[in-house]
This record gives C-alpha cells, sequence and structure tokens, in this order.
C-alpha cells in the first residue's frame, strides 16, 4: 500500500468516526387526554371546565386547541396551536402526562361525562357569526325598541334605535373577536335575553300590575334583557350544546308545568299575578339544574334529543286536548288535560326516542317538518270532510303525529351509542330492511275519503 493510499484510508476512518449516529425515526400517536378515551382535543373553554392550571398544564396565554402525542421514544408531546397559527411542542413525561389525565377524569367525575354532536372531542363549536347575527337581531326587535319607548318623544326615540342597532354590529364583532363565543354561550345568551325581559317584566307585573306605567316596563325590561344576556353568556362559557339546551328546555318545562298545575287549581281566574312568581321561581330552578339531564342520565343526552322533548311535549298537548274540544268543560278540567298530555308527550319522547337515539339538530329539524307537515295534510283532509271541531284536532293532531314519525324514519338517527363506536345508523331484524309509514294514507283512511290507501311499506 503506497502511503497516498494509507492517507486516504486514514482520512475515512476519522470521517466515519466523526460521522454522528443517525437518529432512529421517532413516531407520534394521537392519544386522548382522559382515561374513558372522550378528550382528544383541550380547548380554552376545556381549560377552564377541567380547572387545568399550572404545574399541570404548562400551556401559558390564549391559544386555539391543544393535542397530545405518544411518542415512540418515550414520553408524550403537548402540540398547540395558537391563534396566529404559530406550532408550539411541550415535551411531557409519564408522569406529567398521567397528572393532566387525573385532573381531567376527576373534573369528569363531578361534573359528568361530555356530551357534544358530533365530535367527543369539542365542548362546543365556535359560534362567532351567529352570536354576532342573533344580538343584532335582539337589538332590532327587543333592546332598541325598549330604549326607544324610554324617550318619549317620536323624533329622538327613532334616533336611539337607529343608534342603538347601528352600534350593535361594533360591540358584539368587538367582543367576539377578543373573546372565544361557543354555541352554548350563543345560545344562552340569546334566550337570556328574552328570559330575561320576561322575568323583570313578571316581576314588575306582580309587584304594581296594570298600575305599572309604560316608561316603567319599558327600563325594567330593558334592564332584564341585558342583564339576561350576560348572564347566559357567562354561564354558558362551561356548558356543552346539550347541556345548555337543557338549561332552557328544563326551565321552560317547569314553569309550564307550574302554570299548568295552578290552571288546575284554578288560581289563574283569580288573580293571574298570584302565579307569576311560582312560574318565575321554577323557571329559574329548571334553568340551574337542567345542565344535570345529559351529565347525569345513564344514557346519551344530545342537543337534538333535548329537541324533540319540547315538540313530544306540543303533541302531547294537542292530543290530550282533543277530546275536550266539542264538550264544554270548565277551565281547570282544559288544563288539566293539557297539563297530562304536555308531561306525557315528554315521557313518550324521552322512552321511545331519546333513550334508543342519538339526534343531531339535523335530525331534530326534519322530524318537525315532519311534524308540520303531517299536520297541514291533516287540515286537508278536514277541509274536504268537514269533520267536527274535535274530529277537525284529531285530524290535525294525528297528522302531526305521524309525520313526526314518519320525519324520523327519514332522518335516519344514530342509534344510541353508533356513534361512539362507528356503527351505521341500521335498525330492524332484516338487514337492509325499512318500515316507512305513509301519513297521506293514513289520514286520506281517517277521513273515510274513498279509494285504497297504503298505510304501512315494508321495503327491502
Amino acid at each position: 500500500m503506497t502511503v497516498a493510499d494509507r492517507s486516504i484510508a486514514v482520512v475515512l476512518v476519522l470521517l466515519t468516526l466523526c460521522v454522528p449516529d443517525a437518529d432512529a425515526q421517532v413516531v407520534e400517536t394521537p392519544v386522548a387526554f382522559d382515561s374513558a378515551d372522550k378528550v382528544r382535543t383541550i380547548t380554552p373553554t376545556l381549560v377552564t371546565r377541567f380547572a387545568l392550571k399550572a404545574p399541570v398544564w404548562p400551556v401559558e396565554g390564549e391559544f386555539v386547541e391543544a393535542r397530545l402525542f405518544s411518542l415512540s421514544s418515550g414520553g408524550r408531546v403537548l402540540v398547540v396551536e395558537r391563534a396566529s397559527g404559530t406550532i408550539e411542542r411541550y415535551q411531557l413525561s409519564e408522569d406529567q402526562a398521567a397528572a393532566i389525565r387525573f385532573t381531567i377524569d376527576d373534573a369528569m367525575s363531578r361534573a359528568g361525562a361530555l356530551v357534544t354532536e358530533p365530535r367527543t372531542d369539542v365542548i362546543s363549536e365556535p359560534a362567532r357569526g351567529a352570536f354576532v347575527r342573533n344580538q343584532m337581531g335582539l337589538t332590532w326587535l327587543l333592546y332598541g325598541p325598549l330604549l326607544a319607548a324610554l324617550t318619549d318623544d317620536e323624533q329622538a326615540g327613532t334616533a336611539m334605535y337607529l343608534l342603538a342597532t347601528g352600534a350593535s354590529y361594533f360591540v358584539t364583532t368587538g367582543i367576539s373577536r377578543n373573546t372565544q363565543v361557543t354555541r352554548a354561550q350563543n345560545h344562552l345568551a340569546t334566550d337570556g335575553a328574552l328570559r330575561g325581559f320576561g322575568i323583570a317584566s313578571g316581576l314588575v307585573y306582580m309587584a304594581a300590575g296594570d298600575d305599572a306605567g309604560g316608561n316603567t316596563y319599558a327600563a325594567v325590561g330593558l334592564a332584564g334583557a341585558l342583564g339576561g344576556t350576560v348572564a347566559g353568556f357567562k354561564f354558558g362559557r362551561r356548558l356543552t350544546d346539550s347541556e345548555a339546551e337543557a338549561a332552557t328546555a328544563v326551565s321552560n318545562f317547569a314553569a309550564l308545568t307550574t302554570l299548568g298545575v295552578a290552571g288546575t287549581l284554578g288560581l289563574p281566574s283569580d288573580d293571574f299575578r298570584a302565579v307569576v312568581g311560582p312560574m318565575i321561581a321554577t323557571g329559574i330552578l329548571g334553568y340551574a339544574m337542567g345542565p344535570n339531564y345529559p351529565r347525569r342520565a345513564g344514557y346519551t343526552v344530545t342537543r337534538g334529543d333535548i329537541q324533540l322533548l319540547g315538540l313530544g311535549a306540543t303533541l302531547g298537548v294537542l292530543a290530550a286536548i282533543t277530546p275536550v274540544v266539542d264538550n264544554n268543560v270548565d277551565e281547570q278540567a282544559g288544563f288539566a288535560a293539557a297539563t297530562v298530555g304536555f308531561l306525557g308527550g315528554i315521557l313518550i319522547t324521552e322512552r321511545n326516542w331519546v333513550r334508543g337515539y342519538d339526534h343531531t339538530t339535523s335530525d331534530a329539524t326534519q322530524v318537525s317538518l315532519g311534524a308540520v307537515a303531517g299536520g297541514l295534510m291533516g287540515g286537508a283532509v278536514a277541509i274536504l270532510s268537514k269533520p267536527s271541531a274535535s274530529g277537525t284536532m284529531g285530524l290535525l293532531t294525528g297528522g302531526a303525529i305521524l309525520g313526526a314519525m314518519a320525519g324520523h324514519s327519514l332522518a335516519r338517527p344514530a342509534l344510541a351509542g353508533a356513534r361512539q363506536v362507528g356503527l351505521a345508523p341500521t335498525r330492524g331484524p332484516l338487514r337492509g330492511a325499512r318500515l316507512e309509514l305513509s301519513p297521506a294514507g293514513l289520514a286520506l283512511s281517517a277521513g273515510r275519503v274513498p279509494g285504497q290507501h297504503a298505510l304501512v311499506t315494508l321495503r327491502f
């Protein structure tokens, strides 16, 4: 070997010794934050709800979302997306990840499991645009007119109305840009304006009745509406969509049940002001206790499920008062029938639809539209057959009920728990079989219209 060859060999050996070892490829696998494998994304709203704080939670400042990944080399990495679009990565040991998991598990055991739709890793979808739109609508229809009524001057009132309506856009847009607005917050803020106005006006009516002037009602009503909006916005910060929907629905159910019981006892005919107080009290209690329904139920309760309870209550009332329309029953008997139908409709809907399916808001809308369509078809039959008042009510109610059933069949909501395990919303003992009801056929048969009418169709 020549001297040159020896020199080259030495250089190659030295280069080989100087080259660092190539790191093995590290694989990152997304994992859940909690033991139940439900929370795979952490948002600022979830940070508040789960009470995640330093030193357990390493992220500081505003961020969009955070996800957790398991490293093939060991340990965890927390990937955080900021509003600016930048990505930050926090290396976590197994002990640090376990501390976060323990905190979330403990919070969920105390506050109840998360129920959202359609994703289970988001507490409530953003709703900035809907919030601005709803608040501007409330200004046009509620805040503005109440503010204009305080001026006692047509020209000044018009100016105040236009000023408030225009300013509402900039105020609400500024709030939504600086604060994350969820769908739950938007729902409760919108409902809070109407509920706050009703409560405030009810309290004035209890205290002064018709003796209170229009300015008094306007001032107190405006204060109640604005206060209700703020209270609903803050209350919805830590709620899921189904919990927010439950708050308003249970509040309405409680207040209306109180009215029905009072009517059955004959109280409204004596002094309606004596009923307003209990209605406000039970409504507020239902509002506070409502979120516990989806949290504590032994089955999944979605926002769409709760919306269907309201439809069931309405159909129950219509079915209950149908037999007494033609009869000269007293007011108390009418209230009693309506109250029984109201509660019965909620119970039947809960037992047959809420427990067995996970309805989305789209499903609930389709079922409601089916009920309206069926009721219209029943009304058409009533016009042709000209039955008695009770018969007309029966055709309208029967058409609405059958329309709701048909709408539910067409919506094909997911079976309870199917969304969590990825199952298709199939139903029935035969694979691919589908049972379809014909509201038109049933309505025509009920109206004794001549001809052959298909009532039920079984398709394979």
